[in-house]
């Protein structure tokens, strides 16, 4: 133990004195001046416009057929000119390895590149006092920029920063400006990703021996804190107590006493005792739902401050899903949703696309369950070993999983989120339409609780809570309906249309209320439900289906590109029959997209209702 002990101390110095550089190194970045830093003290930024009638262009068709081999033609400017520039090879970004061509646009001359035109370049674009002492060259490496791989001009002026300035050879592009000021913030840089051997990124062999050492530290400190531990130096919550806690309600009514473990979070505790708090995150303290008021006196957590007011925190308010039992003595629950803790059966896994699965679910319970359209249900899923492979994977989709690594892997218990997709009113089973999460890299694990539930088999059980009526379209409102989706977002989406379809307009009192579903995908093998759809749109006149592709086989004659641009698009024919709520669910960019097509339309907030994609990403 005193060997352990002997490393742990000397590996912390190291890792200390890392950590101290990067203090250092990122103090100065929090208070320098950006503008030095960047090298853009002496550099202009203002870019001429040209008034582009008075040139004779050649036209570009011509160009292109004199460059048979360019795969993009641009008109560009440089130092008041026109010139077409092609790209032969387009590298994913400016600083890869790209081709180009630069042709006089009146002309239609091969340019050179040469040093005196790259002086030109170079002076224009910049404002110093100095003049140019020399010009040089550089084909391979680019010290002071270590990621442009393409051959630049680098023009050096004499001026008190001692300026540079480089000028890629191919296009003409101003790669960058390099001064005193900035060559110190890149050696603070270097030294801020311990990038020692100026490779220009943070993933170096020095990096790695240095995550190793901290994981070593990680180690020794764990085989220190559990020796302590043997010890009885302190006590750890594996040692886990039972805890009688007063319950009350908002109002201040007994609820009575529970008894609770202190090794389970507030939240996760109360459902043994079928109380259940709201949650979408599943416990993760982003939510902000689960909240209780406690003992003022127990610290509050970071998830606390981000939902709390300090003003509520000093009056205990606090998130069930961050705090356990050990200082609570009562406990004031803020909210009580009327929702089960199920036993669910799996009846039937069906595959809707390569990554997608239908499963349907039926509750081991005298009642059935009947919930509002859009809500979602918590599952539990039990610490298992897992396979990154489907069990079950067909054979026509197992082209889409040939580039997914085949990984065995452990997990723990933990609970996730997914939302109803409806329920089947013959069988009386939960439907849920589920995506399961691939990892990318061997060394990544699968999303755990997708994939344990797409592989379970007809009979085997789970336990769930819920529904959670959060997501769902109003009953007294008679606009219509705009519904925006991708992925495993169906979901929630295909039970509000049911819901208007089929539930609704059962009552003859009401119209129905024209509904427009756009739903994206990135080619027709993902794109579910598509007959049933058609279907739906061909019955009922006032429902429109509008599947959109991003990777179209050459076949598709339906929109192309994301759910979102083909609502823009169409803005005028969806919205002609009155302002429309609108119900989006589906990935991050999806969802921000539409949101702020949707601001920049005056649509009302409370004409926008979403659900939040993370809770079933895993």
């Amino acid at each position: 133990m005193i060997l352990v002990r002997k490393i742990h101390k000397w590996t912390s110095v190291i890792v200390g004195v890392q950590f101290l550089i990067w203090l250092g190194s990122g103090m100065y970045f929090n208070f320098m001046d950006h503008t030095k830093a960047s090298g853009h003290t002496y550099r202009s930024h203002h870019t001429v416009s040209l008034a582009w009638e008075k040139f004779s262009l050649r036209e570009p068709q011509i160009v292109l057929q004199q460059e048979a081999t360019s795969t993009s033609l641009a008109l560009i400017q440089l130092a008041g000119d026109p010139y077409y520039l092609l790209n032969h090879q387009r590298g994913l970004y400016a600083n890869f390895v790209n081709k180009y061509s630069l042709i006089d646009a009146v002309s239609g001359d091969l340019v050179d590149m040469g040093s005196d035109f790259a002086q030109r370049l170079a002076v224009l674009s910049y404002t110093g006092p100095g003049s140019v002492i020399s010009t040089t060259f550089i084909s391979g490496h680019v010290e002071d920029f270590p990621k442009q791989k393409n051959p630049v001009w680098q023009v050096n002026f004499d001026d008190d920063l001692d300026t540079s300035v480089y000028i890629e050879s191919g296009s003409g592009r101003v790669v960058g400006h390099i001064d005193d000021d900035k060559r110190l913030a890149d050696f603070l840089l270097m030294l801020h990703f311990m990038d020692y051997t100026n490779e220009g990124s943070f993933n170096n062999v020095q990096m790695i021996v240095f995550a190793f050492l901290t994981l070593f530290l990680c180690i020794t400190g764990l085989i220190w804190t559990i020796d302590l531990a043997v010890r009885g130096q302190y006590s750890l919550k594996i040692f886990a107590r039972k805890k009688t806690v007063k319950l009350f309600d908002r109002n201040q009514k007994s609820l009575g006493k529970v008894t609770i473990s202190t090794h389970e979070n507030l939240l996760d505790a109360l459902v043994g005792h079928d109380i259940i708090l709201p949650s979408t995150c599943g416990g993760g303290g982003t939510c902000g739902r689960c909240r209780i008021m406690i003992n003022q006196k127990v610290n509050y957590t970071s998830a606390d401050k981000l939902h709390f007011n300090e003003h509520e925190l000093e009056q205990g308010y606090r998130l069930a899903c961050q705090h356990f039992s050990d200082d609570v003595e009562q406990m004031t629950l803020m909210d009580i949703t009327d929702a089960k803790k199920y036993k669910l059966q799996l009846i039937r896994s069906t595959y809707l696309s390569p990554f997608i699965k239908e499963l349907r679910f039926k509750a081991q319970a005298k009642v059935p369950i009947r919930y509002r359209a859009g809500a979602f249900m918590r599952f539990f899923i039990p610490a298992a070993k897992g396979g990154s492979i489907p069990q079950d994977l067909p054979t026509a989709y197992q082209p889409s999983w040939q580039d997914v690594p085949d990984t065995q892997y452990q997990h723990g218990d933990c609970s996730r989120s997914y939302s109803l997709a409806g329920i089947d009113e013959a069988t009386n089973e939960l439907v849920f339409v589920i995506k399961m999460q691939h990892a990318s890299e061997a060394s990544m694990r699968p999303g755990i609780a997708s994939n344990y539930l797409c592989n379970l088999s007809a009979g085997d059980t789970i336990e769930a809570i819920g529904p959670f009526e959060e997501f769902y379209a109003k009953d007294s409102s008679d606009k219509p309906l705009v519904l925006v989706g991708a992925g495993s977002g169906m979901a929630p989406l295909k039970a509000l249309i049911e819901e208007q379809l089929f539930l609704l307009s059962s009552d003859e009192s009401k119209t129905p209320r024209p509904l427009h579903f756009l739903y994206g995908a990135r080619n027709e093998n993902d794109v579910i439900y598509v007959d049933y759809f058609y279907n739906l749109a061909k019955k009922h006149a006032h429902f429109h289906y509008y599947p959109v592709l991003s990777q179209p086989d050459e076949d598709w004659l339906g929109a192309t590109g994301y759910a979102q641009h083909v609502l823009a698009l169409n803005w005028d024919n969806i919205t002609e029959q009155g302002r429309p709520e609108f119900y989006l669910c589906g990935p991050s960019g999806l969802m921000n997209d539409t949101i702020k097509l949707l601001n920049d339309k005056g649509v009302a907030e409370e004409d926008i209702a979403f659900d939040e994609f993370t809770s079933s990403a895993a």
